[in-house]
C-alpha cells in the first residue's frame, strides 16, 4: 500500500493521534491497509496496531487504569490530534510517537503469549470468518 496514494474518500478521525499520524507521507509512516474505525475506512500503519494491541492488553488486565489512561488520552490526546492537518505535522506526531511504540511493544512481548496475533487483528477490514460461517461447516 506504501507505493499507493490513499483514496480521497478515507475517513480522518482526528480523535487519535496514532490515526491522525497514518495519514502522514507514505514513505514515512508505512501505510499497510485500510480498516474500520467507528464505521468509517482509515489508515492502518503498524504503528496504529501496536497501540491498539497495547490499549487491548492494558483493558484486559487492569481495566480501572486502563479507564484512567484512557480518560487522561482523550482529555489531551483530541485537542492535540484535531489541530494536525498537514502530513508534515503527521510525519511528526509519527516520530513523536515512536518511543511509546517501543515501549507498547516491550510490553506486550512481555504480558502477551502471542503478541503478533493481537498486532495482527487490530483494525480489521473485512469481518473474519466466524465458527457458524459456511466456509467451518463444510470441513
Amino acid at each position: 500500500m506504501s507505493q499507493k496514494v490513499a483514496p480521497q474518500n478515507i475517513y480522518r478521525d482526528e480523535h487519535y493521534l496514532c490515526t491522525v499520524a497514518a495519514g502522514g507521507h507514505p514513505t514515512i509512516v508505512k501505510p499497510m491497509r485500510t480498516g474500520k474505525r467507528h464505521g468509517h475506512r482509515v489508515i492502518v500503519n503498524r504503528q496504529l496496531c501496536i497501540a491498539n494491541a497495547f490499549e487491548q492488553l492494558l483493558e484486559e488486565r487492569t481495566p480501572n487504569f486502563h479507564r484512567f489512561v484512557r480518560t487522561l488520552y482523550d482529555k489531551t490526546g483530541y485537542p492535540i490530534a484535531k489541530h494536525i492537518q498537514s502530513p508534515y505535522i503527521a510525519d511528526a506526531i509519527y516520530f513523536i510517537m515512536k518511543p511509546l511504540e517501543w515501549i507498547f511493544l516491550f510490553f506486550l512481548y512481555m504480558f502477551d503469549a502471542k503478541p503478533e496475533n493481537r498486532i495482527a487483528v487490530q483494525y480489521p477490514h473485512s469481518v473474519p470468518p466466524t465458527l457458524n460461517s459456511a466456509f467451518y461447516q463444510q470441513k
